[in-house]
């Protein structure tokens, strides 16, 4: 549940301190195939997130939010999960109650490793999370041709 975990750790370093926080998972459900041979899984679930008397305006809460969901859940329409939603009471002196529930869907796969803990038709995996930072485009390198023998590329007027 390493999502889990990087929301924690976003709210616990960027956001508030751990003593005006509460951050869990509820309602997971795993996703998966029935057959002999496994090749992975989804876990679904909600992470709430509960701050009380925090000092952070709640539209600066949602630009964290946004930020996190562009750099690691990029692909949420796909998977048909619905936009994360809030409730929020003001307070005396600028603070505020903030709760956040945000559905995640997280992949695992396993990975062949000679010594994995999971045995499959005499070969042995790791099971490991498919979460993620997602690719940022302009950080990619350039693509490259690589030419080979000539006339390996069919022609454009083939």
């Amino acid at each position: 549940m390493k999502a889990l975990q990087s929301l924690t750790e976003l709210f616990a370093y960027h956001v508030t301190d751990a003593a005006n926080l509460e951050v869990w998972a509820e309602d997971g459900e795993l996703v998966c195939t029935q057959g002999s041979l496994v090749d992975g899984f989804d876990i679904a679930y909600t992470v709430n997130i509960n701050m009380s008397a925090v000092d952070v305006k709640p539209h600066t809460l949602m630009m964290h939010i946004v930020s996190w969901l562009n750099q690691y859940d990029v692909d949420r329409s796909e998977k048909g999960l619905p936009p994360p939603s809030f409730a929020t009471q003001m307070l005396d002196k600028g603070l505020c109650d903030i709760k956040l529930k945000i559905d995640i869907q997280e992949h695992y796969h396993l990975n062949e490793n000679e010594h994995g803990s999971w045995l499959q038709e005499g070969v042995r995996y790791d099971c490991v999370s498919g979460f993620e930072k997602a690719v940022i485009e302009s950080e990619l390198p350039p693509l490259e041709f690589i030419g080979g023998q000539e006339m390996d590329l069919p022609h454009a007027n083939d």
